[in-house]
């Protein structure tokens, strides 16, 4: 194979393939042979129904097991999707460094106290997602989106 499908049921076959078949180690290091970026290939399939278990080192249909949102309650992610709307908007159109400090620190703890699986399905596994600074606005726009989808999958 010399590059990566484009078509989102092929890629998932693809990349679940050459993962299974033990070829890559990691989605990671598939990716980077294919001149990908893993964050990319997530995001387009997630976008497509797709969601990647770290666990089963495979990319699954949105729903198909307990790694899905239908084990996080709804008002954990309206709850969450609402604050984190709320505190992007103002970030991303601040020009105060404090301003900005203190809603990283507000979402940190935020982070901290939410629903533990609610966490897992937006940070993708990334333990310092919404943690690090450098990648804070990011993170926070992912998240956002990330949270957007779960509430139209319910």
């Amino acid at each position: 194979m010399d590059f990566l499908p484009k078509d989102p049921a092929i890629l998932v076959s693809s990349v679940n393939m050459l993962l299974r078949d033990e070829e890559f180690d990691s989605l990671e290091s598939l990716c980077y042979a294919f001149s990908r970026e893993p964050a990319e290939v997530k995001e387009y399939l997630l976008a497509n129904g797709f969601v990647y278990s770290e666990q089963q080192r495979q990319f699954r249909p949105i729903g198909f097991d307990d790694q899905s949102y239908g084990s996080i309650p709804k008002d954990s992610i309206e709850t969450a999707y609402s604050f984190l709307h709320q505190k992007r908007n103002v970030y991303i159109h601040s020009k105060l460094d404090w301003q900005r400090d203190d809603i990283e620190f507000a979402i940190s703890n935020y982070t901290d106290e939410m629903n533990p699986k609610l966490f897992e399905a937006i940070s993708e596994g990334h333990s310092d997602f919404l943690h690090e600074h450098q990648y804070f606005q990011k993170d926070i726009t992912l998240a956002v989106e990330r949270l957007e989808r779960m509430m139209n999958q319910e």
